[in-house]
């Protein structure tokens, strides 16, 4: 069985960015791909991920999402804030949450060495 290795936990924030379109969505989606697309490469180092979100099964873009790094959740805002696809009023929804990379290929392995050692971040207690 491969296991994950116990990797150091990052030191900047991440957050969770979930964008709902609202109605009529296509038109301005379209007209702003451009500046979405120079902004988002501009700034592609700050992304975990990105990407437009569907239904399952569907072809229709009905949000997006993007994984942020940052010092700050002001900063967060502030780089995506930078996008045409926020300024444009596209999104019906905008909600952000902030996500500890605790284990996976982004982080490289897990972040604990046993249940122990994490028990009282479980219930919001010291993230040290």
């Amino acid at each position: 069985m491969d296991r994950p290795p116990v990797v150091q936990r990052r030191k900047e924030k991440c957050f969770l960015v979930v964008c709902r379109d609202g109605p009529d969505s296509s038109a301005p989606r379209k007209r702003h791909l451009d500046g979405h697309l120079k902004h988002v490469e501009d700034n592609w180092r700050s992304y975990v991920t990105a990407g437009p979100i569907r239904e399952p099964g569907d072809e229709q873009i009905v949000g997006s999402v993007f994984l942020v790094l940052s010092n700050s959740l002001e900063e967060a805002k502030t780089l995506m804030n930078g996008d045409p696809y926020l300024t444009c009023g596209m999104y019906q929804s905008i909600e952000y949450s902030e996500l500890t990379n605790s284990i996976g290929l982004f982080p490289g392995g897990k972040i604990w060495e046993d249940a122990e050692s994490i028990r009282d971040r479980t219930t919001g207690g010291s993230a040290s």
